[in-house]
């Protein structure tokens, strides 16, 4: 986004964009109420939040053990060579694979850190065999195991 492009957020746009950020569902009477404005006035500010790309998605978090994914890894990933072929179609692998929660192209000591979702440390295991250690541009891998999620969430410090 360049200068030009940036969008301009006042001090209401702030306040209404922590409020979504904690709860989509949030009512617009509640909206407005919070933000000291109309519930009209309140959802055509949101919806302009939407529309400019400021807010990209609106999205309801699961309770992952509800579903039956018991294990969260971390996974540090070195490519086999530094082409950019071959890191577009490890981007595109990372974004097919629902089984990849979060994925973060970076510098220093891994190329890529992956945030995998499994059923069991057996179902984690299947996953790398199927999608590791079967893409010959993998130069290796790291697994950390999460011991306990001591913070997750999306919300954005609003200053």
């Amino acid at each position: 986004m360049s200068e030009d492009d940036k969008i301009s957020i006042d001090h209401i746009d702030k306040i209404l964009l922590s409020i979504v950020q904690k709860d989509a569902l949030t009512s617009t009477e509640q909206l407005g109420s919070e933000a000291g404005l109309s519930g009209t006035a309140a959802k055509r500010r949101v919806n302009k939040l939407r529309k400019t790309g400021v807010i990209t998605k609106d999205v309801s978090i699961i309770n992952p053990e509800s579903v039956g994914f018991e294990i969260y890894s971390l996974v540090f990933v070195n490519l086999e060579r530094d082409r950019r072929d071959i890191v577009h179609s490890f981007k595109d692998a990372i974004t097919q694979n629902p089984r990849i929660i979060s994925a973060f192209y970076t510098t220093g000591e891994a190329d890529f850190v992956l945030l995998v979702a499994s059923k069991s440390l057996a179902d984690y295991e299947s996953f790398t065999q199927d999608f590791f250690w079967e893409n010959t541009n993998i130069k290796n891998f790291k697994t950390m195991v999460v011991l306990d999620k001591v913070k997750c969430g999306f919300e954005l410090p609003i200053l």
